[in-house]
């Protein structure tokens, strides 16, 4: 009997390591936003892996994680993504100041809503992916996104 349950232990060992292995540590990035100048509307954040999604806004296009809080006045707001495995993610949001859901734009599409990245604005508009994208080694985290 001694003899089954030592070999039963030496066949799940190998499982239990490649479990380690396959769930990477996955943690919490917190976003605080700052410069609010309108106590109101909803903040819509996308969290995008890969360049593919940056920046669209096509159906077709689904960010990695995506968040929303209400501004219910001009203190930074906070807004957490729980269980972020590691990665390299770039940042989008918008304030959302009359209810329609969008980022409104004008004529030639700069927003007419607040705006920010998880990288500062060029100059000559937003930054890329790679120019935006931070390393999140499943430790919690955080990162500040000052609206525009």
């Amino acid at each position: 009997m001694r003899t089954l349950i030592v070999f039963a232990i030496a066949l799940l060992m190998p499982l239990a390591a490649y479990s380690e292995v396959v769930a990477p540590p996955a943690g919490v990035l917190e976003i605080k936003i700052t410069n609010i100048e309108h106590g109101s509307g909803t903040v819509y954040l996308a969290v995008l892996s890969s360049a593919d999604g940056w920046l669209k806004t096509d159906a077709g296009s689904r960010p990695f994680r995506e968040a929303t809080q209400a501004v219910t006045g001009t203190s930074d707001v906070l807004i957490s993504i729980r269980d972020l495995p590691p990665g390299k993610y770039a940042i989008s949001l918008f304030q959302d100041l009359n209810g329609d859901g969008k980022l409104d734009t004008n004529l030639v599409g700069f927003p007419k809503e607040p705006f920010g990245f998880s990288a500062p604005m060029g100059p000559f508009g937003p930054p890329g992916f790679d120019e935006a994208a931070i390393e999140f080694s499943g430790d919690n985290a955080s990162v500040e996104i000052k609206l525009n």
